[in-house]
């Protein structure tokens, strides 16, 4: 009987988890709606956080790439809510923001890493070029374990 009750609690766990993250997407494409709306351009930068606190950060731009408004979610939950920066982006280059901008914000480590993100995603996709995909916690740890075994199979170079 006890397993069956495990069993139950983390398939509702499981269904709440689901339930509340997509809630979260709900409120990100609400927020990068708005700020689309106009037909401006919209800057996304973002640090991944497994154990910490992640962050996303969304610039409107205009043509040129003057930021207009910004918002920023932060947080370990997925009852992390989006924010308005209170000022100090509008009017910048979002290609040329650096880390002496967000350190004048006051910005924690990884919103500032997440505005880092969204700058150097910005030149790349206007340079051209397109934004590389970071890997999944999975294909990392595949990663680390393929790693861990080849470097037992390698072997010296026959001259």
């Amino acid at each position: 009987m006890n397993i069956l009750l495990l069993i139950i609690l983390a398939f509702v766990a499981f269904v709440l988890q689901y339930a509340l993250t997509f809630i979260q997407m709900r409120s990100f494409s609400k927020h990068y709606r708005e700020l689309r709306e106009g037909g401006r351009r919209v800057a996304i930068g973002r640090k991944r956080g497994a154990f910490n606190a992640g962050s996303i950060v969304m610039f409107a731009i205009d043509d040129e790439g003057t930021i207009v408004t910004g918002r920023y979610m932060q947080g370990v939950t997925v009852f992390a809510r989006f924010k308005s920066f209170d000022s100090g982006f509008e009017g910048k280059h979002v290609g040329s923001l650096s880390k002496a901008d967000c350190k004048a914000m006051h910005l924690a480590g990884p919103l500032s890493k997440a505005v880092l993100d969204a700058s150097s995603n910005y030149n790349i996709i206007t340079a051209g070029g397109e934004v590389p995909t970071p890997p999944s916690p999975l294909q990392r740890l595949t990663d680390g374990v393929s790693h861990f075994f080849d470097r037992g199979r390698r072997t010296r170079p026959t001259v």
